[in-house]
């Protein structure tokens, strides 16, 4: 029997996109903006968009969960820039050319380490941009707290994706756009080896603690964006000036911090209050506190990830229809996700074309 026979079937083309982070939600804009009349599924299996990209607005007060900036030569050069006008929306990280200073020993200075080029934010955070291009998806279907568990090919050269609810999806080619683990599982699921080398990109988990003080309560200038702590064995790994940083992430008088935390399910709000108090003298509690955990944090690659990504692909073009995007391969910054995410969008619209050819001959 034909596997495609328990789904139902849809007499236009489907592409599914697995994953909604920014790399895929950018394939599924890509995907949109290429081909209007494809159909598109974009499932994910957290019970929101956006993937690590998370925040909100607090009396005033920007807090990003997650990443905070974008290298703005990297975001410019990304068809998702133009296509959802961006430029009107972005502005600049540290306008004042503030320092960003090193934590030894308990004592600041000045870090020898300085990036010269163009950072961007968003006046309501970086979570900005992901509501921005979720309002820009047309005629996708979402579907959220949907766990992909594998993925088969049916007798009909099509991908049939199993769900953990019960439910499968149909699709003429299908994009996996999540974290490690779970891409090599459903990787493995199609018997491509190469899959396996993906177990090899650790996940360290993290915690972001944003707080707030009245500007009469911290006595230091903080003249600069923050600081980064030397000592490996500190629980706290850096701490932001957020509102030096990006003074239109606070209003007038309050002073924004955030400190990152070092693994998850700690009491990151005495550590990131001890670290603060210990380094710049703020005792006071803070008017509010914002807690962001990250089991699963930034991907850290291995010395030959490029090779295996390299190897991966050359697997994965035995596999016609399939393609991947995201941090797990392809770069950990917001661009390189979206970067990403596009250039899969364009191969998998490529190969929808190429095989609607060929079945019209």
């Amino acid at each position: 029997m034909d596997v495609s026979d328990s789904v139902e079937r849809n007499a236009r083309p489907e592409i599914l996109v697995i994953g909604a982070g920014i790399a895929g939600i950018a394939a599924a804009l890509r995907i949109r903006a290429l081909n209007d009349s494809c159909g598109i599924t974009l499932a994910d299996a957290a019970a929101r968009l956006g993937g690590k990209i998370a925040g909100d607005v607090v009396d005033g007060c920007v807090v990003d969960g997650g990443a905070d900036v974008c290298i703005g030569s990297k975001l410019r050069a990304t068809s998702l820039f133009a296509a959802l006008s961006l430029g009107a929306r972005v502005i600049r990280v540290n306008p004042d050319n503030l320092p960003t200073y090193e934590s030894r020993d308990g004592e600041l200075c000045k870090s020898p380490t300085t990036f010269h080029g163009e950072l961007l934010t968003f006046r309501e955070g970086v979570r900005e941009l992901v509501d921005v291009a979720c309002a820009a998806l047309s005629d996708v279907t979402v579907r959220t707290n949907a766990v992909a568990e594998s993925i088969q090919r049916t007798d009909d050269e099509r991908w049939i994706t199993h769900f953990a609810d019960g439910t499968s999806l149909l699709a003429d080619a299908t994009i996996v756009a999540v974290p490690a683990r779970a891409a090599m599982t459903l990787l493995s699921s199609l018997a491509v080896p190469a899959a396996k080398t993906l177990e090899e990109v650790a996940y360290p988990a993290t915690t972001t603690v944003t707080m707030a003080w009245d500007a009469d309560d911290v006595q230091s200038s903080l003249a600069g964006t923050g600081y980064l702590v030397m000592e490996p064995s500190s629980a706290v790994s850096a701490c932001t000036w957020t509102s030096s940083k990006n003074p239109t992430h606070a209003p007038r008088g309050i002073v924004l911090v955030r400190g990152y935390v070092r693994g998850c399910g700690l009491d990151a709000v005495s550590l990131v209050r001890a670290e603060v108090a210990s380094t710049l003298g703020v005792t006071a509690p803070p008017l509010f506190t914002r807690v962001y955990e990250w089991p699963a944090g930034i991907p850290v690659y291995p010395p030959d990830h490029d090779r295996n990504v390299s190897a991966l692909g050359d697997a994965l073009a035995a596999v016609p229809g399939i393609f991947i995007a995201g941090s797990t391969f392809h770069g950990i910054g917001i661009p390189d996700c979206i970067h990403s995410g596009e250039c899969a969008g364009e191969s998998a619209v490529t190969y929808l074309a190429a095989r609607q050819i060929e079945e019209a001959a």
